[in-house]
């Protein structure tokens, strides 16, 4: 008696096929609340005892939200492409970069060492991406 299996290429692709749509399904409640939260700030904004500390706090959520928005939307081109792409991971990292020097900048805590550090590793990042770009496999 000769039991014929499923091959098992298309079983695990229909599996990961699966997993990969109730990832994306949680990436959107997990988005959605996180616009809720978002959206929320506007009560710290008015509780605060300052408006320049409350609109700091406001500032850096929205910021926080973006860098969480790009870094899904990476994680979904790798769901639909089966690959990474460096241009698709350094986006979120470059606006990470940019939100921890806008909430720096807010915090008035600067230095012109830290100011240089930024701008050198912001600038080797675009160049990676740039290059990443004109330099794509596809």
């Amino acid at each position: 008696m000769n039991v014929k299996l499923p091959e098992t290429d298309k079983l695990f692709g229909r599996f990961l096929e699966l997993i990969v749509n109730i990832l994306i399904l949680y990436i959107i409640v997990i988005l959605a609340i996180g616009l809720v939260k978002t959206l929320a700030g506007i009560q710290v904004l008015m509780g605060a005892t300052s408006f320049s500390r409350g609109f700091s706090m406001v500032v850096t959520d929205i910021l926080t939200f973006l860098v969480i928005i790009e870094l899904f939307k990476g994680f979904v081109d790798y769901f639909k492409a089966k690959r990474f792409s460096l241009h698709s991971m350094l986006d979120p990292t470059i606006l990470f970069v940019i939100r921890e020097l806008i909430v720096s900048l807010y915090q008035q805590n600067v230095e012109w060492v830290n100011l240089l550090s930024f701008a050198v590793l912001i600038l080797s990042m675009g160049i990676c991406r740039t290059l990443a770009v004109k330099y794509s496999p596809n």
